[in-house]
């Protein structure tokens, strides 16, 4: 069952749907209300389809007519279920897995559960995640995922059916040893990804990455400090969380998953923008006739809203034009007004996101009639022209919205046959400053120049401060921000500049009260070029290829660029062997990758900012590294001790350096107990790096093993040694498996008992131990049976 209610109250209305008048009480469908414009709507079956879209109520009286703000209907049919359908999958251990949940398309998001058929929730952690998507991703698999009953459950607000789908992962082990593996991206693909996102939203991004080990997932932003009071992390940090974004938090976010066999990154850029809102709305008033009506309405967005005005539900274009009547920067001026110019003013706000709307009541009052009052109001004479005041009762001055002409000394007379008394008080009325004038520029410089302002009228609260605010008019992007702040006693200042930049200034006075209105902007100024005053922070290697020698920083900002044709002069040696010369390359944005230089070599590089005037200042070098490889050989001398029936040590001979091709991380034994010809129980153990032998506890007695040794770097895990099969010694059998106690006759006992689950080697008989008795410390006898 649908329900559907649009509200408009007052007397006289209109609909407008889409633009065309629409009148609900001509569909029989609807039910309209008899003391407003409100309609419903409720439909138990049929298709509602034809009421989708957008919705002005027009409510009008005898002074005008007011505009709803627009009311949007969307409709869309119950989400249909799908088939029960129930997917195998057979993979090997160590691989990664994604069930696929493919829940019905909506406009409205489901609640997704991943449950087993006890309906407990699938349990999860940074190895098995459920992505924003509804589907169960397992970075790598292992044989405990094995099972047949992975559900999907999909619940909408609208229908309380669960559609689902049932998956398996079958483990099946097709090779002794699992290898590990680098990081990839499972979700997103591919390295960047973009996302338009509205100011007040929330916003998840995700990375979910498979490898083996499971990858750790790291998040930062490239273009500054990542705001630990605006994102939050979730999903074991596979979700970077913005709550309520906003403008500032534009930039480019980048997660990182890691682990010991390499890394991958993903790249997020993020635009908000912000549907329109009220920056100064406009008034409603009353007024006399004769006056001059100013209404002011202004709004901000991203992109930047365009401004209309009607005048009871009328465009003002569509309206006859007329002399008295202006619209200049948002603001609606009508002179002389009459009557008839009483009115309801719409001011409407609108760019590609949404639509705002305001209305604005104009009373135009004509004077009353003139009689004998025994309480009359009179207004001092101020620097304000007189205008007539109206009394509410006999003993009450009320001033609605009171402006800076309300300002002055008011006396109230009372007047009898006998004799008059009066009593006077002040109103001193504060408010924002008005913006500074005449704004000069004085003493340009090639790198500063004086401004210099006249204050404005700081309406009786002293300006506190100076806001200068400049705007480069070559950026694509035009937009004012702050340069610097002065005192409030100054009128004057000296401004540092940066090289080849246009400038144009602007002034705003700020009170206890609030900011002025920006001054006049100055005209633009333009700084000469010059070489650049620093280099790119952040110079670092972050080879991943073998071979590849991979030079990156953060890219400089453009106001440092200084001149034209700016680029990055790259500069790189070996550490040792190649003797002083610098190989240099010049690009405009980092990396740098330069190939077939070597496994794991040390180079100094360093990076210089350049344009067509010069060099920046000689930078600092870094030592970075080339890209690992895989180890090349496995340790030679493999041998065992054996110490105890159940402990064995392990020994190699140290690695040549040079086949590791990389930073040697430490030695991996690798080791399994062999039955009937078949190795099982795989296990390993890690070493550091100085090491070359290892102990190895908690083994079988009397036991097979084979075992065999491999060199890790930060690539990766090198060949393994040629297994080496070793039998562990006797130990002590445990306790036969169980006893049984027969006595036929009162004179004799007949024991069975079965053999020890762990004989531990091989049996060569039992002792039988008894006394008489309860336990106590007498002599106990003992039979030895074979």
């Amino acid at each position: 069952m649908t329900y559907l209610f649009l509200i408009c109250f007052i007397g006289r209305f209109r609909w407008v749907k889409d633009g065309v008048e629409f009148d609900p009480s001509k569909d029989p469908e609807l039910s309209v209300s008899r003391d407003s414009g409100t309609f419903s709507l409720t439909a138990k079956d049929g298709p509602i389809h034809q009421y989708q879209g957008r919705y002005n109520c027009y409510a009008s009286n005898v002074l005008g007519t007011a505009v709803s703000n627009e009311a949007r209907i969307v409709t869309e049919n119950t989400p249909t279920l799908q088939k029960e359908k129930k997917v195998s999958k057979k993979v090997e251990e160590g691989e990664s897995v994604v069930l696929p949940c493919n829940p019905p398309n909506s406009t409205v998001a489901p609640v997704i559960h991943w449950m087993d058929k006890k309906l407990r929730h699938i349990q999860q952690n940074e190895r098995v995640i459920q992505g924003r998507d509804g589907n169960l991703y397992f970075s790598h698999v292992t044989e405990a995922d094995s099972r047949d009953d992975y559900t999907c459950n999909t619940q909408f607000p609208i229908q309380c059916e669960h559609p689902f789908t049932a998956a398996v992962i079958v483990y099946h082990a097709l090779s002794p040893l699992v290898r590990n593996r680098r990081p990839q991206m499972m979700r997103p693909t591919g390295p960047s990804s973009s996302y338009l996102v509205l100011s007040g939203q929330n916003l998840d991004l995700e990375c979910i990455a498979q490898g083996l080990p499971s990858p750790k997932i790291q998040w930062i932003r490239k273009d500054g400090v990542l705001s630990e009071s605006r994102t939050s992390k979730d999903s074991y940090d596979r979700v970077l969380r913005f709550k309520n974004i906003s403008v500032s938090d534009s930039g480019e976010y980048q997660c990182t998953a890691t682990n010991l066999q390499g890394i991958i990154t993903h790249t997020y850029s993020v635009t908000v923008e912000a549907a329109p809102y009220w920056t100064k709305e406009p008034k409603s008033q009353l007024y006399s006739p004769g006056e001059t009506v100013k209404l002011e309405c202004k709004a901000d967005g991203i992109p930047s809203p365009e401004v209309t005005w009607s005048i009871n539900g009328n465009l003002l274009t569509d309206i006859d034009p007329d002399p008295r009547r202006s619209v200049k920067h948002g603001v609606l001026t009508l002179k002389n007004v009459e009557l008839s110019d009483t009115a309801v003013y719409q001011c409407k706000a609108v760019n590609k996101h949404s639509s705002i709307l305001i209305n604005a009541y104009v009373y135009v009052i004509g004077k009353g009639i003139f009689q004998r009052l025994f309480f009359v109001v009179v207004l001092t004479k101020t620097k304000y022209k007189s205008r007539i005041l109206y009394m509410i009762d006999e003993s009450t001055l009320i001033i609605p919205d009171v402006k800076e002409e309300d300002e002055g000394t008011y006396t109230c007379e009372v007047i009898t046959t006998l004799d008059i008394a009066e009593a006077s008080g002040s109103i001193t009325v504060v408010d924002r400053p008005d913006p500074p004038t005449q704004i000069q520029m004085t003493e340009p410089k090639e790198r500063s120049v004086t401004l210099s302002w006249t204050p404005g009228d700081d309406h009786n609260s002293p300006v506190l401060e100076y806001l200068i605010e400049f705007e480069e008019t070559e950026y694509e992007r035009k937009e004012w921000e702050e340069l610097s702040r002065v005192s409030g006693n100054r009128q004057r200042t000296t401004l540092s500049l940066k090289p080849f930049l246009s400038y144009r200034f602007r002034v705003i006075a700020i009170n206890d009260i609030g900011k002025s209105d920006p001054s006049m902007y100055t005209d633009v100024i333009s700084t000469p070029a010059a070489p650049p005053d620093s280099n790119p922070e952040g110079v670092r290697s972050d080879s991943i290829d073998p071979g590849t020698l991979l030079i990156t920083w953060k890219e400089m900002d453009r106001r440092s660029f200084n001149g034209p044709g700016f680029e990055y002069k790259v500069m790189w040696r070996k550490v040792l062997g190649s003797g002083p010369s610098w190989h240099i390359k010049s690009i405009k944005s980092p990396p740098l990758i330069i190939t077939d230089v070597g496994n794991f070599s040390a180079f100094e590089i360093k990076v210089q900012a350049v344009n067509e005037m010069g060099e920046g200042p000689e930078p600092k070098s870094t030592i970075g590294y080339s890209g690992e490889d895989y180890p090349l050989e496995a340790p030679l001398n493999v041998g065992v001790d054996l110490i105890s029936s159940t402990a064995i040590k392990v020994v190699w001979a140290p690695i040549k350096r040079e086949t590791v091709r990389g930073r040697l991380q430490g030695y991996k034994v690798i080791y399994c107990h062999v039955r009937e010809g078949k190795p099982s129980n795989i296990s390993f153990v890690m070493t550091d790096s100085n090491e070359e032998m290892k102990v190895l506890g908690d083994l079988l007695p009397y036991s097979h093993y084979a075992l065999s040794v491999s060199v890790i770097n930060n690539k990766g895990e090198g060949p393994q040694s040629d297994p080496l099969t070793f039998h562990t010694p006797e130990g002590v059998p445990g306790p036969p498996s169980s006893l049984l106690l027969d006595s036929p006759s009162e004179t004799e006992m007949i024991l069975h008992w079965t053999p020890p689950s762990q004989p531990n080697g091989i049996l060569k008989g039992y002792i039988l131990r008894y006394q008489q008795g309860a336990l106590t410390d007498s002599l106990i006898h003992f039979h030895q049976a074979y």
